[in-house]
C-alpha cells in the first residue's frame, strides 16, 4: 500500500500521504476508506500529500475522466456534497499530472479541489 493515513479529530480533517508507485487503484482505495470511515462527515477536509520521487504515470486524462469522475458520481449518496481537498505535490515534475485533475471542468462539478506546492498553501486554503 503505498500511503498512509490520519484522521485529525480537532481539525475534521483526513491527512494522506502517497509515496513510491501509486496506482490509481491505490487512490481509489483510500478515497472509498475515508468515505466509509467512522469519522467521515460533509465538513470533512482532506489533506493528501504526494512524496518527491512518487510514481503518478497511471494517472492520465483517461483515468480521470472514465474512472475518477466515475467514481464520484456513484459515490455521491454515500460522500455527501462535494467538500475540499487539497493535494500537496513535493515535485514540480509531478504537480502538472495533477493539476489535470484540478482543471477538468467534470471533476469541479463533483470536487472542490486544489493543487498546491506547500503544507502551509493548502491547509490555509483548506479552512478558509
Amino acid at each position: 500500500m503505498p500511503y498512509e493515513r490520519v484522521f485529525v479529530p480537532e481539525a475534521k480533517r483526513f491527512e494522506t500521504r502517497f509515496y513510491g508507485r501509486v496506482p490509481a487503484d491505490e487512490i481509489v482505495q483510500n478515497y472509498m476508506e475515508m468515505i466509509q470511515s467512522d469519522d467521515w462527515s460533509p465538513d470533512v477536509v482532506r489533506l493528501i500529500t504526494v512524496e518527491r520521487g512518487a510514481d503518478l504515470s497511471d494517472l492520465t486524462y483517461e483515468v480521470f475522466e472514465n474512472r475518477f469522475i466515475k467514481l464520484l458520481e456513484d459515490t455521491a449518496d454515500i460522500a455527501g456534497p462535494p467538500n475540499k481537498n487539497a493535494w500537496v505535490i513535493e515535485s514540480e515534475v509531478t504537480m502538472p499530472i495533477v493539476q489535470t485533475w484540478e482543471l477538468m471542468p467534470a471533476a469541479q462539478e463533483l470536487d472542490v479541489f486544489g493543487v498546491f506546492a506547500t503544507r502551509d498553501e493548502a491547509l490555509d486554503w483548506l479552512h478558509t
